[in-house]
């Protein structure tokens, strides 16, 4: 195992993902790459480490490689309009020519200033300007786009079209034209449903799984820092924690405000059987639902997971719960599990 610094905090071992990605990179692209995983495992800082430290130096790409990362998350993108302003800048052809040599950009598409205000008015297509653009850049070419599910509210031409549009220029840049890998990135795996049962996007994606960490690395994590945790404490914070990375670093950062260990995992199992309470509330969940929630919730405190298949009707309590991730629902496995260890804490209190 290694333990990396990045961006001034530690970064864990992840080195299987790298060299997968790694290698990904390496191979002609054929299909869209889908990244998935429950909230806060470190998707997407896993991806920017693999930019930042193994494909680039100081944000200086390496020849090899032409990278744009669109990071959707906090985008206030509710228009076809406010879309294109969100990823499209227009530049002077100058500065598009420059464009073509840059590598390795964060948030924007650039084009001319002239298409770009034809692309608006509805006279190019947009997909397709950017195929073009994408055939003069002699490089490998990798675009990322986390959280994309941002797009599927937006409506074009009167219907609600603009994330399929998205998704079929994704499969021409993979599977069809080799242009470009794509990977997208989602903690919404109810949305990923959606895309695994779509049979065109099946067939023309992978999907990988970023899960949280074994107790043999949080162990060694632990116990070679200098944080005054002992075995008999790891494996108490394992009990309530599990691999989640967030949730360790948030016990680590506050622990000097509590008396005990024990005291400071029981107030986050409190505040996280709480959190489902208020849920039930705000959402006015009936009893049949709660019913539902509870049996899902007691599977998988006895079992470690709720199989969907085995059960018909619980898909939609399943993907309430999943939406405000305190589920984590796998739609390649069709299983459900706690979102993180700290949930099955709160159902067990339930």
């Amino acid at each position: 195992m290694t333990i990396k610094s990045f961006r001034g905090v530690d970064f864990i071992n992840r080195d299987k993902e790298i060299s997968f990605f790694l290698d990904y990179f390496k191979n002609k692209p054929e299909r869209v790459m889908w990244v998935y995983g429950p909230k806060s495992t470190g998707k997407t800082t896993l991806i920017e480490y693999i930019i930042e430290e193994k494909l680039t130096s100081g944000l200086k790409v390496f020849d090899k490689y032409w990278i744009k990362y669109i990071n959707l998350r906090g985008m206030m993108v509710g228009s076809y309009n406010s879309f294109i302003n969100s990823f499209f800048e227009k530049v002077p052809s100058d500065d598009f020519a420059n464009e073509i040599k840059a590598g390795f950009d964060i948030g924007i598409f650039k084009l001319e200033a002239k298409v770009l205000e034809q692309i608006k008015n509805k006279e190019k297509n947009l997909f397709h300007e950017l195929i073009v653009k994408l055939k003069k850049i002699k490089k490998n070419k990798i675009i990322v786009i986390d959280e994309i599910q941002t797009l599927q509210d937006i409506y074009h031409n009167g219907e609600k079209e603009l994330l399929n549009e998205f998704l079929n220029f994704c499969v021409r840049l993979t599977k069809e034209t080799h242009l470009s890998h794509v990977l997208i990135l989602t903690s919404n795996t109810i949305f990923l449903n959606q895309i695994y049962n779509n049979a065109k996007m099946k067939a023309t994606s992978d999907f990988k799984l970023i899960d949280h960490l074994p107790y043999s690395e949080i162990e060694t994590w632990l116990t070679s820092k200098d944080l005054g945790f002992g075995l008999k404490d790891v494996e108490l914070i394992y009990d309530y924690l599990g691999g989640s990375v967030a949730h360790i670093k948030k016990l680590i950062d506050f622990k000097k405000e509590y008396n005990s260990l024990k005291e400071q995992l029981e107030e986050m199992a409190e505040i996280a059987k709480n959190e489902i309470i208020l849920f039930f509330e705000q959402q006015k969940i009936s009893k049949e639902e709660r019913e539902k929630f509870l049996f899902v919730a007691k599977k998988i405190v006895e079992d470690g997971k709720f199989i969907n298949g085995d059960y018909e009707g619980y898909l939609e309590i399943v993907s309430k719960f999943a939406e405000v991730e305190i589920l984590f629902f796998d739609p390649i496995k069709n299983i459900a599990t706690a979102n993180s260890r700290i949930y099955v804490k709160a159902f067990e209190r339930i």
